[in-house]
């Protein structure tokens, strides 16, 4: 027997090989999207993480403001120290949410979601978790206290979307200035072409913010400082009722 007929003997035939592509694909399409679920899952978590930091350091400011939450944003005059927050004082003298939240907690981290379109750093209106504006009121309005819920484990206080605040008229209509709550969007049909959206939003964000973020849900904490995740019909719904639901600190949960 010469050596070419041994080689031949120790090989594969191509029907064996075509055999074992088959298999490692048909486990391929099987086992990968098992995987981006299991990594997605991961992301979730770490976002409702996020999420419950930022409800802790809203209660943490609570307790140092006579149990009062603060405005969505601040005006803030020029002889007022600049904010701890990375990039110092920002939008021609206002403080966000962020930046008043930031001393607590002192990350950057918790402004963004692993989920979530790639935006800029330093801006608090550009991260990855909107406040309702129902709970943290425009600057020049009355702050709310925390007597004021009347079941706070169903008001909503912040979740994944598009923009610092979310005001809870533009999440009944998506084509309004402040919605952009991941998956409301998509609900409702909107486009990314509509030209409000593009006035309003980094078109790098659009889709981000379109589509429910987590397995068409978002992430939501709740006035009493726990986070769940809901799908984004819920969060529709809610804002549809007459009353806005879950997005309005009077809501007694029923």
């Amino acid at each position: 027997m010469n050596i070419n007929q041994k080689i031949g003997k120790k090989g594969f035939t191509l029907i064996e090989l075509l055999v074992v592509v088959a298999i490692i694909s048909v486990l391929a399409s099987i086992l990968f999207p098992v995987f981006a679920r299991a990594r997605e899952n991961a992301r979730r978590a770490s976002c409702m993480s996020n999420i419950k930091q930022l409800e802790l350091a809203l209660m943490q400011y609570t307790q140092d403001y006579d149990e009062r939450l603060p405005n969505v944003q601040i005006d803030v005059p020029s002889s007022m120290p600049v904010s701890e927050y990375p990039g110092g004082r920002w939008g021609n003298y206002y403080w966000y949410w962020p930046q008043i939240l930031y001393p607590y907690h002192k990350s950057m981290q918790v402004f963004r979601c692993p989920s979530g379109a790639e935006v800029s750093a330093d801006k608090p209106t550009s991260g990855h978790y909107g406040a309702n504006e129902e709970v943290l009121p425009d600057r020049g309005n009355p702050t709310l206290s925390l007597a004021a819920f009347a079941a706070p484990a169903t008001t909503y206080v912040m979740m994944d979307s598009g923009t610092y605040r979310i005001y809870v008229s533009d999440a009944r209509d998506p084509r309004g200035y402040y919605s952009y709550t991941p998956g409301i969007g998509k609900i409702m049909g909107k486009s990314c072409s509509d030209t409000r959206n593009a006035t309003t939003i980094p078109d790098v964000s659009c889709e981000d913010f379109l589509n429910g973020r987590h397995f068409g849900g978002v992430n939501v904490g709740f006035a009493d400082g726990h986070v769940k995740w809901l799908k984004t019909e819920v969060v529709y719904r809610q804002a549809l009722r007459s009353d806005y639901g879950a997005w309005n600190p009077a809501y007694d949960g029923s």
